[in-house]
């Protein structure tokens, strides 16, 4: 057994998850500083993922003591030192296997969402239809936020397939609840059957 798979057995093991792939891919292209990397997550990514800064560290420092990453430290003058991460050949592996794996994948369209609309008959009419408006002027809002960001930002052409793909998932959820508003006021606030 190399040293590597000596260390890795005593480390808890790495989450197979959507998140280690996107540190892994962000990494890909280029060494970035930890900064950089939250900072592209939080104004590039925000519509795609939640990670949040003190995960994404954590995970960072998971993915060094596995060995998929490399870190050093470099020295500016009047700024504060910025640890700066590398991929390692082994990490470049890790992402393909990841991103092959994931990108397979159906995943379920379990929300929170889904658990509120399974017992919406017990509000009143009323409070199910201005509840439902609410929540179709949102998702309104929330596709004009990812018209304007397909339109007028510059994005990588990966986050702008996942924004479109959010885009469109998020249509469909608009049509939906659009139609169930409908049935609603056609029928009292009693829809039996599916929209």
């Amino acid at each position: 057994m190399d040293t590597l798979q000596a260390q890795s057995t005593h480390l808890p093991p790495l989450p197979e998850d959507e998140r280690i792939l996107l540190l892994l891919g962000l990494l890909t292209a280029q060494d970035r500083h930890g900064y950089e990397i939250n900072d592209f997550i939080e104004n590039q990514l925000h519509c795609v993922t939640d990670l949040k800064k003190a995960t994404a560290y954590l995970l960072l420092d998971r993915l060094e003591q596995h060995g998929l990453i490399h870190s050093r430290t470099e020295q500016q003058s009047l700024k504060p030192n910025r640890k700066v991460f590398t991929l390692t050949a082994q990490g470049h592996a890790h992402f393909l296997k990841l991103l092959a794996t994931q990108l397979r994948q159906e995943e379920p369209l379990i929300l929170p969402g889904n658990i509120p609309v399974m017992f919406h008959e017990h509000l009143t009419p009323e409070d199910q239809r201005v509840a439902l408006q609410e929540r179709l002027e949102k998702l309104e809002q929330r596709l004009k936020s990812y018209e304007f960001l397909l339109s007028r930002v510059s994005l990588t052409t990966g986050v702008g397939l996942a924004t479109q793909r959010i885009q469109v998932l998020t249509q469909a959820d608009l049509d939906w609840t659009h139609q169930l508003l409908q049935r609603l006021i056609q029928d009292g606030g009693r829809p039996h059957d599916p929209p």
